[in-house]
């Protein structure tokens, strides 16, 4: 899945996304997600994005830690969210390339793409973008996204407490760099 342009589209099977799924992510009423639209295909659903204003996270240059930091806590922010929606966290799609970002706003959307495997896990996909992140940040910061990948591998974390942990590790950075 390569994202180059403002609008971009997706094949996917009949029923890979829910019809009141679709209802929220095409009525605009959601507003984490980039507006989508759909339409009937012989192979499925030619699901089109309008991703206007924002940039793939994998066309991105985010090599600050405080940058990442940003953009995790945004991203998690919006899984926290997508419940309120009917939208399960879970299927929800984490990589740089469903991630967009807006780098004069500094707001994060994600184009919904549905999870592949039958049976989801979200501590799992969240790890996978951590590490896609940790790949791109450079000296010895990584290692506080190792740590949040750490603590989220090895501890059964609630997306709020991850997020409570991005902020202490986002203070700890802002005083090392002070010293």
């Amino acid at each position: 899945m390569e994202i180059r342009n403002n609008n971009f589209q997706l094949q996917l099977k009949e029923g890979d996304i829910k019809e009141f799924e679709k209802v929220v992510l095409s009525s605009g009423i959601c507003n984490l997600f980039m507006p989508m639209g759909f339409v009937s295909s012989e192979d499925g659903e030619l699901v089109s994005y309008d991703c206007s204003g924002y940039t793939a996270l994998s066309q991105c240059d985010i090599t600050q830690v405080k940058e990442a930091f940003d953009i995790l806590e945004k991203t998690f922010l919006i899984i926290s969210r997508a419940g309120e929606y009917l939208i399960s966290p879970s299927k929800i799609t984490l990589s740089k390339e469903t991630i967009f970002y807006n780098e004069q706003t500094q707001a994060v959307r994600i184009a919904y793409v549905p999870v592949k495997t039958q049976w989801a896990n979200l501590s799992e996909n969240m790890m996978g973008l951590i590490r896609e992140m940790e790949a791109e940040v450079r000296g010895n910061n990584k290692v506080y996204l190792e740590k949040i990948r750490r603590h989220l591998d090895r501890n059964n974390y609630y997306i709020k407490d991850l997020i409570n942990l991005i902020g202490e590790l986002k203070r700890e950075v802002y005083v090392n760099s002070m010293m």
